[in-house]
């Protein structure tokens, strides 16, 4: 009898696991996030602006050698598969971590290359430090003489996304499949 419970227990238990391990499956409510407002390139933009579009949120830096360049790349081929609908509801924002760096013209270069739905965002230090630590990113800057720009920039690589009422409702790893991304995308633009 012992060993019928155990057993009952342990499928239970691997039954949450599977549950939980699959990306998208369980949707959190966060505590992180919230409203704020940085300069773009058509001047100050806050979260709110964007109430009723779905929202992508990456922070990165325009000299980042490989990340940033890459999740943006998979943003591109996501927004790229969507219809005018679907473009006209869906927005990312490219948030730099390298203010000092990333000017507004030079984000909106930058961003540019990869699609026109997606905008670059900068501030202050200070400001964009407080927009990181509301949305549970991390960042850290290490001097490096041997780069072409002398330092290099560790971030998080997490795509934010959220729904059309500003609100976190996943975090996807940045190397995850366009599709996937899309798909989530989709999923939020016909919720009720």
């Amino acid at each position: 009898m012992f060993w019928k419970s155990s057993f009952t227990r342990y499928l239970l238990a691997l039954g949450m696991l599977a549950l939980f391990s699959v990306p998208g499956a369980a949707i959190a409510t966060y505590a992180r996030g919230g409203d704020f407002t940085l300069t773009g390139p058509e001047g100050p933009l806050s979260l709110s602006d964007l109430r009723g579009k779905v929202v992508l949120i990456f922070f990165g830096y325009t000299a980042c050698p490989d990340v940033c360049p890459i999740s943006l790349a998979r943003i591109h081929t996501c927004f790229s598969a969507m219809n005018a609908e679907e473009l006209d509801r869906v927005r990312a924002l490219f948030i730099t971590v390298d203010p000092e760096h990333d000017t507004i013209d030079k984000l909106q270069k930058y961003t540019g290359y990869f699609h026109p739905n997606i905008i670059g965002l900068r501030d202050e230090l200070e400001t964009i430090k407080s927009v990181t630590d509301q949305y549970g990113i991390k960042f850290s800057k290490t001097m490096r003489p041997e780069s072409a720009i002398g330092y290099s920039i560790s971030h998080s690589t997490d795509i934010l996304l959220l729904d059309s009422r500003g609100q976190i409702v996943e975090s996807i790893p940045h190397n995850s499949e366009p599709t996937y991304l899309r798909a989530r995308i989709r999923d939020l633009l016909n919720a009720p």
